[in-house]
């Protein structure tokens, strides 16, 4: 986690702007003792100190941690945004980052490996309850350069949520919408003979794959001036189902 309290004053602080001559800290959560993690290589950060049972901060790889601090420090510049947190608690929720850009309510949660798609479902249910627009970003991944893509299962639900499309974080407040395009697979023309001597034929057609798609990349945004609040009703279909929330979209008509 980014975040701890110095325990004397009971202040929220950021582990970048922090040394270890402000210890003790604690965790805003279970209220655990604290040790702020300060290198040369690694995004400073905060741990637990051992033995705790806690999971604030869990699942958080040195990628989504370098993804919202420096999604927080740039959304401190802009002059449209007012309200900034960073592991905002609200309680049920805690967003990653929490601001208002333009009085539009707004929360960014930087995908975890570790939560689930019912997870990523029943916490955005709770930011529509909260009148909060959600925003699920996913970190780039290469293998997108490919036309052949196995998205994840919560990448899937995004997918769906977002009117088709998924925003993965490139750098600073850029983010890329990508679109999921249908991945046809070749079946070849194979004949045989059955045990009756009569000969049959099968394949030579194409179908789509239910693992695979190809990646369609839309044009960069701009996280405070290419988004918008919008509202989407309750939707299934398949395995996917999506519940009444509130949403920040691309301002932007599809391209595919």
């Amino acid at each position: 986690m980014l975040c701890g309290i110095i325990t004397n004053s009971n202040q929220k602080v950021v582990a970048r702007r922090v040394t270890k001559d402000y210890a003790p800290f604690h965790c805003a959560g279970c209220g655990h003792e604290l040790i702020v993690k300060k290198g040369d290589i690694k995004v400073h950060h905060f741990a637990h100190k051992p033995p705790y049972n806690c999971s604030r901060g869990e699942g958080e790889s040195e990628t989504h941690r370098k993804c919202k601090e420096t999604i927080y420090f740039e959304l401190m510049k802009q002059g449209n945004v007012t309200d900034l947190d960073i592991e905002k608690d609200f309680g049920a929720v805690v967003a990653d980052i929490y601001c208002k850009i333009d009085d539009v309510p707004v929360a960014i949660e930087v995908q975890r490996s570790n939560l689930s798609v019912n997870q990523i479902r029943q916490r955005t249910s709770e930011y529509c309850k909260l009148g909060i627009n959600v925003l699920w970003l996913a970190l780039f991944d290469e293998k997108l350069n490919n036309d052949k893509y196995s998205p994840t299962a919560w990448m899937k639900w995004c997918h769906a949520a977002y009117f088709g499309r998924v925003f993965y974080w490139i750098e600073g407040l850029t983010v890329l919408p990508v679109h999921y395009d249908t991945y046809s697979i070749d079946v070849e023309s194979t004949s045989w003979f059955d045990s009756d001597g009569n000969e049959n034929s099968g394949g030579g057609y194409s179908k789509a794959s239910r693992r695979y798609k190809t990646p369609s990349f839309g044009a960069k945004h701009n996280l405070v001036q290419d988004l918008k609040s919008a509202y989407k009703q309750p939707w299934s279909g398949g395995s996917v189902s999506i519940p009444q929330c509130k949403l920040y979209v691309s301002k932007y008509a599809k391209w595919w």
